[in-house]
């Protein structure tokens, strides 16, 4: 564990930051004022982490070995990895009476859906195809094609990281409203699909996986109070996030709902900068 001077009063003493969409644009680099901002975060003891959506394998990337960051949340919090260490340090995993309960739930809202497998396989998957129009559910199978297989219903009881949905239309709160109510005793996520823009994915977890839980167990490891931790995002799988740092903000084209919430700004630097 890196030993780090306190961070002057006026800056946070953990910053987390949410990827697509916050500091990684679609289609472009991290933005030079992004990563010189965490550079000097660094370099005045704040400790800095990451929350994404991505799977690890995923975050890797696009995430370099030497990107100024202390902690990385994967999976909407599924796992944490110390960045520096490479070690994992944080996994959940969804017990295999869960995996059948949110399956079945899946099936009956007619979803096309993929089972990820555990953590640190999760690139592995099976997946569920109901023949309806879903061009964002075609894009990610093609995109992970290597990796995935057909699922059997038989042995959907099994062992897995998470549970992904894609809803290709429709009620902007439905299915993820029911399913929620349904599958109470899991986490049940939404957030906009990074591939069109629009699609609504739902995902599954283990009870308690959240990007807010997870920023809490570093903070707690730290010895760092909320009201300290600053966060940064722009979808709705950062919400909790948000509400649980004790100051937060969302980039300038994040849902309506949320920037009538939180302070709306450009880039990570320029809230920074403002703060």
């Amino acid at each position: 564990m890196l030993c780090r001077p306190m961070p002057p009063s006026n800056m946070p003493h953990l910053l987390v930051c949410d990827l697509d969409g916050t500091l990684l644009m679609r289609g472009e680099p991290f933005r030079p004022g992004d990563v010189r901002a965490l550079e000097v975060l660094g370099a005045n003891g704040v400790v800095r982490a990451i929350a994404t959506g991505r799977a690890l394998a995923t975050a890797r990337k696009v995430i370099s070995a030497d990107f100024p960051i202390d902690y990385l949340i994967f999976s909407s919090g599924a796992g944490i990895l110390d960045w520096h260490s490479q070690e994992l340090l944080v996994s959940h995993t969804l017990q295999p009476d869960e995996t059948e309960l949110a399956v079945r739930a899946f099936l009956g809202h007619d979803l096309d859906f993929m089972l990820h497998a555990p953590i640190p396989t999760q690139h592995i998957f099976h997946f569920h195809r109901t023949g309806n129009p879903n061009p964002d559910f075609e894009r990610r199978l093609a995109r992970y094609a290597a990796d995935g297989r057909i699922l059997d219903h038989s042995g959907a009881r099994r062992p897995a990281s998470q549970l992904l949905a894609v809803s290709p239309h429709g009620d902007p709160d439905e299915p993820f409203a029911t399913l929620r109510q349904e599958l109470s005793q899991l986490s049940v996520i939404r957030a906009t699909s990074p591939l069109d823009g629009h699609s609504m994915w739902i995902e599954a977890f283990a009870p308690g996986v959240s990007k807010s839980q997870a920023a809490a167990w570093i903070a707690h490891t730290r010895d760092i109070t909320r009201e300290a931790a600053w966060a940064i995002g722009n979808d709705y799988n950062d919400w909790d996030l948000l509400r649980w740092a004790g100051r937060a903000a969302v980039i300038h084209d994040a849902p309506a709902a949320m920037r009538s919430e939180f302070t709306a700004v450009n880039s990570l630097s320029s809230w920074l900068d403002a703060a």
